[in-house]
């Protein structure tokens, strides 16, 4: 009953909460891969790592080949801060964050595995203030999420594995405008909110070669639909149509055991937006990644029987602030915590990321986030109490004819 609560909790953390950035009012700039904490640890990386006991699944032949039933979620948190520069004046504000990241299970039959995963696709939450000079206050504010919930389907042919899932995209983009003024009685307010939803289907690949492994994985372009309306102080005008395209999305992956201890992940990310609209560009991410694995039966001291990991990203946004390009960087580092059993375990990871440059936009934030990580708890049964005292029934003893 404990574990069904706190996954509640979380799963209403998703609704909730999103990630904060000053350019959220120009698109969708934080983006998510269907990585777990550990992956996001290490450079957003590991879309074909088959090596360890995984729980993110963006690509749907990352189901891991063993026996185990795997439930994985996670926690971000941490604080934004925001840099602008207008007429050469800066101003800064820090924001705090908390982001659901993702939630996911597999459970194998045979050769298959079947499994689910809720996560948020892309999202943008921030808040402005500003005093014009005849003392008149404005306020914006614009809270835009879009989630994906995926049913998968994966199957292991050797050193093959094959995926396949079906992803419901949902969301809203909502958007506010006030302003007051000791001149007018009746303040100004203004809303814009938008919702659309429409599924499609993710393919994916992941071919080993006994330390090697390279991933492929794609989701089919798609058209949300749905509808939006504005609403104002005076007024609530009737819903129209609304629509968001959403690209061809592909990512090439690899992951590799260098040595018995020290394994390496890069992933690519490629997302098609310029044939979506004449205004984006194509947009594309790469990250390295670095972790240590240690064989913990050869090590003496606690301190070599850490996990840890490293990683780096850069990111190409695909819509501009201030008539420039938003580029992204992050760097990330990681370690786990094993519990008793095998597969469960919990993932810590810090990361920094900063967004833009007051040199080209104008604006720029940088982001400082914890995330937390659990993998391996089995939410489906527990394991029978075979505790209690029993009566043993003592052996008969024959007389020897």
């Amino acid at each position: 009953m404990k574990k069904v609560i706190i996954i509640s909790i979380l799963m209403m953390s998703a609704l909730l909460w999103g990630g904060n950035s000053i350019f959220s009012f120009d698109g969708y700039p934080i983006r998510y891969y269907g990585k777990d904490i550990y992956s996001l640890g290490m450079g957003d990386t590991g879309a074909s790592d088959l090596f360890r006991f995984n729980g993110g699944y963006g690509n749907p032949a990352q189901a891991s080949r063993s026996d185990k039933t795997i439930f994985g979620t996670g926690l971000i948190f941490g604080y934004t801060s925001y840099e602008s520069e207008y007429q050469g004046v800066k101003r800064s504000f820090r924001d705090d964050a908390l982001d659901f990241p993702y939630f996911s299970i597999s459970a194998p039959f045979k050769k298959h595995r079947f499994g689910f995963q809720f996560s948020p696709f892309a999202t943008g939450v921030v808040k402005n203030q500003f005093v014009r000079a005849d003392s008149t206050l404005e306020r914006q504010e614009t809270q835009k999420y879009i989630y994906h919930a995926d049913l998968i389907y994966s199957y292991n042919y050797r050193d093959l594995n094959l995926g396949i899932s079906g992803n419901f995209f949902f969301g809203h983009d909502a958007r506010t405008f006030e302003q007051f003024s000791d001149e007018y009685t009746v303040p100004t307010t203004e809303s814009l909110k938008s919702s659309f939803k429409n599924p499609t289907i993710t393919l994916g690949a992941i071919q080993t070669f006994h330390d090697h492994a390279f991933g492929v994985h794609g989701t089919m372009p798609v058209t949300l639909k749905g509808d939006t309306k504005r609403n104002s102080f005076h007024s609530s005008e009737d819903p129209v149509d609304y629509e968001y395209e959403l690209p061809l999305m592909m990512t090439f992956s690899y992951t590799g055991l260098m040595h018995k201890e020290l394994k390496v992940a890069s992933d690519l990310s490629y997302e098609g937006y310029s044939e979506t609209s004449e205004d984006l560009r194509d947009s594309w991410k790469l990250g390295v990644g670095l972790a240590y694995e240690p064989n913990v039966e050869r090590k003496e001291h606690w301190w070599q029987k850490v996990p840890l990991r490293a990683g780096y990203a850069y990111r190409q946004l695909a819509f501009q602030s201030g008539g420039d390009d938003i580029d992204e960087n992050s760097i990330s580092a990681g370690l786990s915590i094993p519990l008793k059993n095998k597969i469960n375990r919990v993932d810590l990871a810090f990361q920094y990321q900063s967004r833009g440059s007051l040199g080209t936009n104008q604006l720029r934030d940088k982001s400082y986030m914890m995330m937390f990580g659990f993998t391996g708890f089995d939410i489906i049964t527990s394991a029978p109490d075979r505790t209690a005292p029993r009566d043993i029934p003592k052996a008969e003893e024959l007389e020897q004819w």
